[in-house]
Parts: structure tokens; C-alpha cells; sequence
């Protein structure tokens, strides 16, 4: 009953909310916002503890909370763009985006055995992932299969709507790497792992488990390991920022070679999210909370 529920709510939002215009639809981010985190106690404990490592020991409770607001009514906004997501055409999804550093993609492309295009969640990753295949470059991620099925198999069909190839968790992954042997592009989130390994990096000064698949899979197969970024701007278009590829190292000890790869993954992650901390939105905690393992 739990699963039907969950997923009748998500079709009956996507219903309402998805043919609504700009404006009515961001509109809902602040008083939707503010109702999940009344109605979520454990959302709040999670993104509480998320920020509280961001901010540093110095911030103040307010300033915390503050921050967690914000967040939340970015989450609702982002929701709104993914029940809408269909409705909108490659050149509506490149008019509300601008581009930074298009070049540095070109150039990881020319290289000729792919790219992996790491971020955080940040800003709006289901608009902002659609931008490459806008401009015509072919792009594969995984994609966490969330129960129940039904509620999977919609946003599934939401977010591939532009041609963005997803494979769940769970299931073969060859896919990824068939991407990059044709020189195309992956999407990897790096700052949350679903179902991979990862390894323990100093992150706003304390240790984090933060996925290793970036780093392990631009050492082993050769791909550009690029960072990117979207920041959603005040009148809720986007920016989206390309950068140059890291440049990882190759000394032979390959577990230092990833350790020194996973540092410099975690500098970057910092720099993004420290930009706009509200606009991280990582629904999952990144650090211990007291033994509860956050699942709302």
C-alpha cells in the first residue's frame, strides 16, 4: 500500500505540476519546501548533518537551518523541472542554459577515448545533463533503481525523454564502458556512490566515503576525467560550467594513484558546492550520523 501511494503521489504531482507554467511551478519551491520539512523529520537530520560539515563548527544553528530552507525549496523546484522535462525541446532546455568552458569538453572529446563528466548534485542535474545531447553529444549515467517499480519506470521515462541513455543499479554496467570505447560521454556523480566502492577523503575537513568509480575508470581505461557543474541563477535559468580535464597521475602504484585522483575529486567537489551551498542537493548523508543510516 505504502508503494502505491508513493507512486500515485508522484503521478498525481507530475500531473499538476508539470503542465504549469515557470512561474507558478518555481513559485511552489519555498511553501512546498517548508511542508517536506515539517512532514520529514528525518529529511531534515540528513541535510541538518550535510550542511552543519559544509558550513563548519563555527556556523551558528540558524544559519544552518537557514541553509536546509533553502535547500529544501531547491529540491522542490527541481522536481517541478523533472515533471516538466518532456515537455520541453532541446532548443527551450539550451535557452534557459548558458554554457562555461564548452571548449574543455571539446578538447576531452579529441582524445578519443571518452569522457567522464563528474559532478555533485548540484543545481539541477536532470536539466543540466541534458545539455550535451542538446548540442548533439551522446551521453550514458547510472541511475539508482528506486522501488517501487512503478515510480522507477516513470522517472526513467522522464529523464530519458531527450535520449539520455540510464543504466539501473543492479544490473550490467558494460553499457558505460561500451560509451567510452565509442569516445562518448558518462555522467558520474561523484560526491554519493550507488552501489560502488569508495574510499574515505578528507571533505570539508573530516572524513567522507566518497565513490572511487571516477578515478578508478579514467586510470583504467584512459577517458578524461572532467568536471562540470550547474548552478541555477536567481531568475531560474542556468549556468553550466565545463572545466578542464584533471590531470591524473600515472606513477605505477596504482592505489596511489587513485588516492591521489580521489583528492583531487574532493577539492573540486568542495569548490562547487561551497559556491552555493543550497544548491546541493544530496538528500543522503555524506558523513556518519550517530549510526543511523539516513534513508528517509
Amino acid at each position: 500500500m505504502r508503494a502505491f501511494l508513493t507512486y500515485g503521489t508522484y503521478r498525481l504531482l507530475g500531473a499538476l505540476t508539470g503542465p504549469l507554467p515557470p512561474a507558478m511551478g518555481y513559485g511552489l519551491g519555498r511553501p512546498v519546501g517548508a511542508l517536506v520539512l515539517a512532514t520529514s523529520p528525518q529529511l531534515r537530520r540528513i541535510l541538518t548533518s550535510n550542511f552543519s560539515h559544509v558550513l563548519g563548527p563555527d556556523a551558528s544553528e540558524e544559519q544552518v537551518q537557514s541553509l536546509v530552507r533553502r535547500a529544501c525549496a531547491n529540491l522542490i523546484k527541481g522536481h517541478y523541472d523533472l515533471f516538466r522535462l518532456s515537455r520541453l525541446s532541446n532548443e527551450e532546455i539550451l535557452a534557459m542554459t548558458r554554457v562555461e568552458g564548452r571548449e574543455h569538453l571539446d578538447r576531452a572529446l579529441a582524445r578519443g577515448k571518452g569522457v567522464i563528466l563528474f559532478s555533485a548534485h548540484f543545481g539541477n542535474v536532470d536539466i543540466l545533463i541534458q545539455v550535451p545531447l542538446a548540442f548533439g553529444v551522446p551521453l550514458s549515467t547510472p541511475v539508482e533503481h528506486i522501488q517501487p517499480e512503478r515510480l522507477f519506470q516513470y522517472t526513467l521515462r522522464l529523464r530519458t525523454s531527450h535520449g539520455l541513455r540510464m543504466y539501473p543499479t543492479g544490473g550490467p554496467m558494460m553499457g558505460l564502458y561500451r560509451a567510452l570505447k565509442r569516445g562518448e560521454v558518462i555522467g558520474l556523480a561523484a560526491d554519493r556512490g550507488i552501489d560502488v566502492s569508495t574510499r574515505k577523503v578528507e571533505f570539508f575537513g573530516e572524513p567522507a566515503s566518497l565513490p572511487e568509480g571516477p578515478v578508478r575508470l579514467a586510470l583504467r581505461t584512459g577517458a578524461a576525467l572532467v568536471p562540470g557543474s550547474g548552478l541555477r541563477l536567481s531568475d531560474n535559468s542556468f549556468l553550466a560550467r565545463i572545466e578542464p580535464a584533471l590531470e591524473l597521475q600515472q606513477t605505477g602504484d596504482h592505489e596511489a594513484d587513485v588516492a591521489a585522483g580521489m583528492a583531487m575529486v574532493a577539492d573540486v567537489l568542495e569548490r562547487i558546492i561551497s559556491q552555493q551551498p543550497d544548491q546541493w542537493l544530496l538528500a543522503k548523508p555524506v558523513w556518519p550520523m550517530n549510526g543511523l543510516d539516513g534513508t528517509p
